[in-house]
């Protein structure tokens, strides 16, 4: 139980007699009296400048109640003086005063916080009592005229657990076990240095894990503490330091903000940062991040795992800082639990982001983190409703697929811009997509190859349509094939030309549609174009003609129909070549032998 209210109400009442023992932090001019001893040290949370120190014999143990009763110390203070700017104080003590225990009080004073860098008024966080500090036996210690003494909050959270034992050996295993709970050397004769101005070169190790250990009470009392008084906080802390070790809670909590602490920028000291200084520091972190490459709109979860120098998961509430080079993060920081920390990135444009996480002097830095527009597009297929046009007519169509990354079409109203890259020509808009899918239709009015060309984001394709004038007529000469006999001439050809029916082909009979040439001059020609898509020949020569062409067809051509020498062919059905004796010559045959378009 804390012994402050009455303790404290007792030692203030002494102060008035106190006023005339002992000498001040400067310190006297004629120097200590033969057989004096001088107690010096500093009082700290950060350096207490300007405090009250009052030094008290403990010439006995405590009464029955030692928790609520009052501790038998000297009924008026050895001696008193102040504190400097830096936290230390000089006192010399009353020849033959320095023997058994000794309790040290600083009240009044103030210091600069840690954690926030506001100045602090020790009245007011500890109370009137402020802060003491219990030695067991110094006479041994006192004998060369020198005492070291160190008053902290911890020796305060001593002082509350020696529960008013003021024997030696209740005095020293009090101090050793609110040490052993916060992992501290000697309460009362390690110097605490302070954590807010650089550490000297020549600092022990003790010294720096002091420091770490006031500064790591201070962010305490910022994270956890709310509108707690360090008087409070102290008492939550000695009930469990009382027992030699910290709950795992309260020492996660304890360990993580000397971790916040040194990670802070009031911290001048990097050393902190590292496993030498401090066990708990964070000296790795790993990460993982899933997935590596999502859709705008969508989440990437950032897994971080931070561990300390020996392997071990830094202590809950360790803070993690994030940032990201592109998108935006569920958080700025986070605090781990277990080691782990996690956190979300989305981002509402396409783009790489790194992460980067930071805790004290480690750091992780991911791979790229890839988002996507789902409805980008990612392909683009351009073709032509046919490979030519008509000058000054019939145009071509041009359509333009697109598909995007998410597959399928991209959404409707996609724009897809068409251009001209070569040629000559005309197109009729720009495209936007239904379905997937822009048209645009190219005409010319001069005969020619025309380029276009299809883009739509980064992706482009390009198609060649070739503009003609109209033809209006297919001349289509036909002739025999294969080797005529030597001494042989041919006195009769039997033949039928098909051609397509979808070409907007048409003849007639007349000898202006259908007539002899070539090598069939002089002959008679009977023709028959009754049945559609074909044209039966018939050509008789008495006399005798040679092999070669025998015969032109004139077609007529409906507007825009571009027929080509393969809509034309030769029946094999009721093919015949006579000689002039009606016997049929072996080895010959019919072909077509050019078509023209006019």
């Amino acid at each position: 139980m804390k012994m402050k209210s009455l303790v404290g109400a007792f030692l203030v009442g002494l102060l008035a007699v106190a006023q005339g023992c002992g000498g001040g932090g400067g310190g006297a001019a004629s120097g200590p009296a033969p057989g004096s001893t001088v107690l010096s040290g500093t009082a700290t949370k950060g350096p207490i400048a300007g405090g009250t120190v009052k030094v008290f014999a403990i010439v006995s143990s405590a009464t029955s109640n030692p928790r609520s009763g009052v501790p038998r110390l000297s009924s008026s203070a050895l001696a008193q003086g102040s504190t400097g700017s830096d936290g230390s104080y000089s006192i010399t003590l009353p020849p033959g005063s320095a023997k058994g225990g000794l309790l040290v009080q600083v009240t009044g004073g103030s210091y600069k916080d840690e954690a926030t860098g506001a100045s602090r008024s020790v009245d007011d966080q500890f109370g009137p009592s402020g802060m003491r500090a219990i030695f067991g036996n110094v006479s041994s210690a006192a004998r060369g005229g020198q005492l070291s003494g160190y008053v902290t909050p911890f020796t305060e959270m001593a002082y509350q657990a020696s529960g008013g034992d003021l024997r030696a050996q209740g005095i020293d295993d009090a101090n050793r076990r609110v040490a052993g709970a916060f992992g501290l050397p000697d309460l009362t004769k390690t110097r605490p240095l302070d954590p807010n101005t650089p550490f000297p070169a020549n600092a022990s190790a003790d010294s720096k894990k002091y420091a770490l250990a006031l500064a790591s009470l201070s962010q305490y009392q910022k994270d956890y503490g709310g509108i707690k008084k360090l008087s409070e906080i102290e008492t939550e802390l000695e009930a469990e330091a009382n027992n030699g070790v910290l709950t795992g809670s309260t020492d996660n909590k304890f360990r993580s903000s000397g971790n916040n602490f040194a990670a802070s920028a009031g911290n001048p000291n990097p050393s902190l940062l590292g496993s030498g200084d401090n066990a708990s520091a964070p000296t790795e972190i790993q990460g993982s991040v899933t997935p590596a490459s999502l859709p705008i709109g969508g989440a990437a979860l950032i897994q971080l795992s931070v561990k300390t120098g020996g392997g071990s998961a830094v202590p809950d509430g360790t803070l993690v800082s994030i940032s990201s080079s592109l998108g935006t993060l569920s958080a700025a920081s986070g605090a781990t639990v277990g080691g782990q920390v996690s956190f979300s990135l989305s981002s509402a444009a396409p783009g790489n982001a790194t992460v980067t996480a930071r805790s004290g002097s480690a750091s992780f830095t991911s791979g790229p983190i890839a988002f996507f527009d789902p409805n980008q597009p990612a392909g683009l297929s351009l073709s032509a409703s046919s490979s030519s046009g008509i000058v000054n007519g019939q145009g071509v169509q041009l359509s333009a697929s697109v598909t995007r990354v998410a597959g399928g079409p991209v959404p409707n109203g996609s724009v897809v811009s068409f251009a001209i890259s070569s040629g000559s020509g005309l197109l009729s808009s720009v495209g936007t997509t239904a379905n997937g899918i822009a048209t645009t239709t190219l005409t010319s009015a001069v005969a020619g190859s025309v380029t276009v060309t299809a883009s739509i984001g980064s992706l482009s394709q390009s198609i060649p349509v070739s503009f003609v004038v109209q033809p209006t007529r297919a001349v289509v000469k036909v002739r025999t094939t294969g080797l005529l006999p030597l001494g042989t001439l041919i006195g009769g050809i039997g033949a039928t030309v098909t051609y397509s029916g979808g070409k907007g082909l048409s003849i007639t009979a007349s000898s202006a549609d259908i007539g002899v040439s070539g090598a069939g001059l002089g002959s008679t020609m009977v023709p028959n174009v009754n049945t559609a898509g074909q044209v039966t020949l018939g050509l008789i020569n008495v006399s005798g003609i040679g092999s070669g062409e025998f015969a032109t067809l004139n077609f007529a051509i409906a507007a825009g129909n571009f027929p080509t020498i393969q809509d034309f062919a030769i029946s094999s059905l009721g093919l015949s070549i006579i000689d002039t004796a009606t016997i049929n010559i072996p080895g010959m045959g019919v072909g077509i032998a050019s078509v023209t378009l006019q």
